[in-house]
């Protein structure tokens, strides 16, 4: 008896201890552990003490997650000139992006900050025009500076975490209400890898495809330099010259001889584009937005998982020489500025470079209503050898 009271005054002294810490213990058959969440906002520049406040407020919020920055961090967060968004891979894991856009037109930092923390934690937007509603996002006038959660939005945070459920991993979540849910490059979702073949050219997209050279569409204009091997078109990789092209004499790829050797690694070519039902990828810089003008480029560039479709929903298709490629869910495809860009699948766990954005598959000028047609490279792969002097083993 003795004992079984010492041990029990010995554990009611070590949690007491530790509440003064700040750390809390389940002792309760019925209490929950609070999962902890890290963090890393060290990309952020100026807006670094925002995401500390707004984990703050989240922690003065919630009783079942706590956000702490530290590694192994499964949120990074970066800063870019976009619209901020939050790209969620799992409950508690994701990217955030600290658009300069929302800012710079008088949108409350730490309200934009918590809010993208709140997708991580598994809220999704509710644009009901409500500030008291920090899910309410842009829907909101200019001038809300409320950055604090209410008593619903909290209380679904802890259910989330109490019981172990899922955020709607893949859901790429935007500031301005654009692109609220992914896989609607059209309908993509920001880069989630460096892809070190990636080519930007004023208004259209490109790959590398040797040290000194890179394809693009041949109806892209002939640009005097081109960015290499950065998925932000205003930073990163390298600027290089390009010294001259040489189009395609039937399809629309065009050839760019780049005036000096590039670090990066070059993409490769491999023998066949593969067959209907393949699983590919496209990537670029273009609209993220259906119609013509109705949004400016973004920074980084988008990616999007599509297959390979039969040439015969492809309009006006050269079949042996261009590949039909899907329309993602009927809505979600390539668009304006990703002409050029690439369209590459996993070989050997490589990604491996098939086809360059051509055109529209169904004539129509609004993007992403039907599959899109692109130069199939694997077809014209011993021309693209001869004309850049052997392509990389």
């Amino acid at each position: 008896m003795f004992r079984r009271q010492l041990l029990r005054a010995a554990v009611s002294a070590l949690v007491g201890v530790l509440a003064v810490a700040g750390v809390q213990l389940a002792t309760g058959a019925g209490a929950s552990a609070v999962r902890t969440v890290y963090y890393d906002a060290s990309r952020t520049g100026e807006f670094r003490t925002n995401f500390d406040q707004a984990a703050q407020i989240w922690n003065s919020r919630v009783s079942t997650v706590r956000l702490l920055p530290g590694t192994p961090a499964t949120i990074t967060v970066y800063v870019d000139d976009g619209w901020p968004r939050a790209q969620v891979t799992g409950l508690g894991s994701g990217r955030i992006w600290m658009g300069r856009t929302a800012v710079n037109q008088g949108y409350h930092r730490t309200r934009i900050a918590t809010h993208e923390f709140g997708h991580i934690l598994g809220l999704p937007d509710r644009r009901t025009g409500l500030c008291s509603d920090l899910m309410s996002g842009s829907s909101a006038p200019v001038s809300c500076t409320n950055a604090v959660p209410n008593s619903a939005e909290s209380s679904r945070v802890n259910q989330l975490f109490a019981g172990g459920r899922s955020a709607p991993a893949g859901t790429t979540y935007t500031w301005d209400g654009a692109g609220d849910v992914a896989p609607l490059v059209v309908g993509g979702r920001p880069a989630s890898e460096n892809y070190s073949f990636l080519v930007h050219l004023s208004g259209c997209t490109g790959s590398l495809i040797k040290a000194d050279w890179a394809v693009t569409a041949k109806h892209c204009p002939t640009p005097s330099s081109v960015r290499v091997g950065s998925t932000n078109r205003t930073s990163g990789g390298t600027v290089v010259g390009v010294s001259r092209a040489v189009n395609h004499p039937s399809i629309d790829v065009k050839l760019l001889q780049l005036s000096g050797s590039v670090g990066h690694a070059p993409a490769p070519i491999p023998t066949s584009s593969g067959a209907v039902g393949t699983a590919t990828r496209i990537i670029g810089w273009g609209q993220t937005c259906p119609t013509r003008g109705c949004g400016s480029a973004p920074s980084i560039a988008y990616e999007l998982d599509t297959s390979i479709v039969s040439d015969s929903r492809c309009l006006g298709i050269n079949g042996p020489y261009e590949i039909c490629t899907n329309n993602t869910n009927g809505n979600s495809g390539a668009c304006y500025g990703d002409s050029g860009g690439p369209q590459v699948r996993r070989v050997n766990g490589v990604w491996s470079l098939i086809g360059a954005t051509s055109r529209a598959g169904n004539n129509n000028p609004t993007c992403a209503t039907g599959p899109s047609v692109y130069g199939d490279l694997t077809a014209i792969r011993s021309w693209i050898n001869t004309q850049v002097g052997g392509l990389p083993s």
